[in-house]
């Protein structure tokens, strides 16, 4: 029996991309402790975490994806 819908892998996919984000705020929170961050180099960062979520999440959900064979 074959299984559809792809929910786990949607889960998975969206699993993924929150440790993505989290990984990267991690990375530029230590990088913020050693550099002063100026207001154009917090705005980079938000469009950066906001960028990354998206694209691991579908990047991973593609990949994922069972293809019709």
């Amino acid at each position: 029996m074959a299984r559809r819908g792809g929910e786990l892998e949607a889960f998975i996919a969206f699993l993924g991309g929150l440790l993505a984000v989290g990984l990267t705020a991690l990375g530029m929170a230590g990088v913020g402790l050693v550099a002063r961050p100026t207001p154009a180099l917090k705005a980079a960062a938000m469009v950066t975490l906001g960028s990354v979520w998206p694209a691991v999440t579908t990047t991973v959900y593609l990949r994922l994806k069972p293809r019709a064979d």
